[in-house]
C-alpha cells in the first residue's frame, strides 16, 4: 500500500513538473510570436511610408524593427537593415541619430554596408519630400516693384 502511495505522488509530480514546464514552453513560444507579429507590422508601416516616398518617417520604422525586435532574429530584420541603407541612400543622411556628428553609418556598420553597397551606390539623393515646404513669406509672393532713379 505504501508503494502505490509512493507511486502516485511521484507521478503526480512528473505530471506537474511536465504541465509547468509545457506552460513555460507555450509562454516562450507565445512572446516569440508577438515579437514576429510586430516586427512584420513595423516593417510593413515603413514599406507604406516608403512607397508614399516618406524616406525619413520608413527609416524610422525600419530602425525599429532592428532595434526592438532583433531577438528572435526574423527575416524582417534582415530586410529592415537593407531597406534602411536604401533610405539612408535617397536621403543622403549617413548620420546616425545614436552617434557624433562625424559618424559615418557607412563606416560604424561596414558589414552590413557591403552587403547593400551596389544597391545603394545607384540611388540619387533626392532629398525628404515627406514633408511640405514652408509657405511663401510676403516678400517672395510680390516681386520687388521697379523704382525710378532721380536724375
Amino acid at each position: 500500500m505504501a508503494g502505490n502511495e509512493n507511486d502516485q505522488i511521484k507521478g503526480n509530480g512528473i505530471r506537474t513538473a511536465a504541465i509547468i514546464i509545457g506552460t513555460l514552453f507555450i509562454a516562450y513560444g507565445m512572446a516569440n510570436l508577438e515579437i514576429i507579429r510586430r516586427a512584420h507590422a513595423a516593417y510593413g508601416r515603413g514599406e507604406a511610408n516608403f512607397l508614399e516616398k516618406k524616406y525619413k518617417e520608413a527609416m524610422w520604422d525600419y530602425q525599429e524593427v532592428q532595434e526592438f525586435y532583433y531577438l528572435p532574429h526574423t527575416k524582417w530584420v534582415d530586410m529592415a537593415a537593407e531597406k534602411e541603407f536604401t533610405c539612408r541612400a535617397y536621403l543622403g543622411d549617413w548620420i546616425p541619430p545614436e552617434g557624433p556628428l562625424d559618424a559615418d553609418v557607412r563606416q560604424t556598420r561596414p558589414s552590413e554596408y557591403e552587403k547593400f553597397k551596389g544597391v545603394v551606390s545607384q540611388i540619387t539623393p533626392v532629398g525628404d519630400t515627406s514633408y511640405a515646404p514652408a509657405p511663401l513669406t510676403t516678400f517672395e509672393k510680390e516681386p520687388e516693384k521697379k523704382t525710378k532713379k532721380k536724375k
